[in-house]
């Protein structure tokens, strides 16, 4: 290949993985695929606006662990009742919804109009993101099926997904051709991936296992086999790869694996969020924790009121969580100190919050629902 058509390709995968860093679209779980959950280009909501926020528009699905992507305009989220949909952004009018064979806890990914997302059918659906035809379905079970509840992640033309019985996939994002696949050493269902710097890392909840492959030839890089499952999705910044096992927080090298710290927690929950030397993590004893990503000092430990099982989200200084318990369920939290900002009366919600160009999007049991400023 010649240096002007490495220069390009090597500029066409850039543009496609970080296309929401630059543009203020929420286009994958992690908001890039390096999974940190912070939207670095949010401007509208702010500490100073948060307050001010008000339902916008709402759509009457149930949505279970799904969290929406935003892109382009357009917002699309999975539901239990075997559907994606997409609405659009602003207004919340539909434009057009796509079946699965079973409901759809996985959260979407969309990258160069192309949405893909996992569901309890055991397959990985590609659709067109403009009109919601199919482009691809793979299914990941082969003689073992299982299926994918967890977050898929998009970077590089590939697609990223695990399973719950174990498996480790990487997909042409184009035809939906498996590149590799790996099942891990300890078995366990298999959590959100992260990618970052040519490495994707894969943890599993029961086996306790963090893998780094080579994320186009799904080499192996390292492995650490911990005593306690991971929970939740990972997260890569810094050189390190932060996660939750047995309900504490760690940070590992992410070229090598090796352990820089550890907070003992016993019960943060869901997945984590990474600012600027800030990892902010929630948990089911009703406390938010600011942790330096450096090397692990707790800033603070804040009182939520409420047990938060989702991935918070943070952009621009505000950090938003939902709650399973039923009432005040939805609230923004100012990063610096803790302090409660805004609270919203929801259903219980088990979906991670969206932050996407001045809007906010969470998914309940019954609704998914778009807040906005006045």
């Amino acid at each position: 290949m010649s240096t002007l058509l490495r220069t390009l390709a090597a500029a066409t995968i850039l543009t496609a993985s970080h296309a929401s860093a630059a543009t203020g679209d929420w286009t994958q779980y992690g908001f890039t695929a390096d999974g940190r959950r912070n939207n670095t280009q949010e401007t509208i909501l702010s500490t100073k606006t948060v307050a001010q926020l008000t339902p916008k528009w709402s759509a009457n699905i149930p949505v279970g662990t799904s969290s929406a992507a935003v892109a382009n305009g357009i917002v699309y989220v999975g539901s239990t009742d075997n559907h994606l949909y997409a609405f659009d952004a602003k207004t919340g009018t539909p434009v057009w919804q796509a079946a699965t064979g079973a409901p759809i806890m996985s959260s979407p990914a969309v990258a160069d109009g192309v949405v893909y997302v996992g569901s309890n059918d055991g397959q990985v659906y590609a659709f067109d993101a403009e009109n919601g035809a199919v482009r691809w379905s793979m299914h990941t079970g082969y003689n073992n099926y299982g299926i994918v509840e967890s977050p898929v992640a998009v970077a590089g033309g590939l697609v990223y997904a695990g399973t719950n019985n174990g498996n480790m996939f990487a997909l042409s994002a184009r035809t939906g051709i498996v590149k590799w696949t790996k099942t891990p050493v300890f078995s366990g269902e298999v959590l959100a991936p992260s990618v970052a710097h040519g490495i994707v890392y894969f943890a599993n909840d029961l086996g306790g296992e963090l893998d780094a492959f080579d994320a186009r030839t799904g080499a192996s890089l390292w492995m650490q086999r911990l005593g306690g499952g991971f929970g939740g999705a990972l997260a890569v910044g810094d050189g390190m790869v932060y996660g939750i096992s047995g309900g504490d927080l760690c940070a590992f090298d992410a070229t090598t694996g090796v352990n820089r710290w550890w907070v003992p927690g016993g019960a943060v929950t869901g997945s984590i969020a990474v600012g600027a030397r800030h990892l902010y993590a929630t948990s089911e004893n009703d406390m938010l924790m600011d942790v330096s990503t450096t090397n692990g000092a707790v800033k603070y430990n804040t009182y939520t009121q409420q047990p938060v099982r989702a991935a918070p989200a943070i952009a621009n200084g505000v950090l938003y969580a939902g709650s399973e318990r039923a009432g005040t369920a939805l609230s923004a939290y100012n990063t610096a100190n803790g302090k409660l900002l805004w609270q919203a009366a929801t259903d219980s919600i088990g979906a991670a919050p969206t932050v996407s160009n001045g809007m906010l999007y969470v998914g309940s049991a019954s609704n998914f629902t778009a807040y906005g400023l006045p």
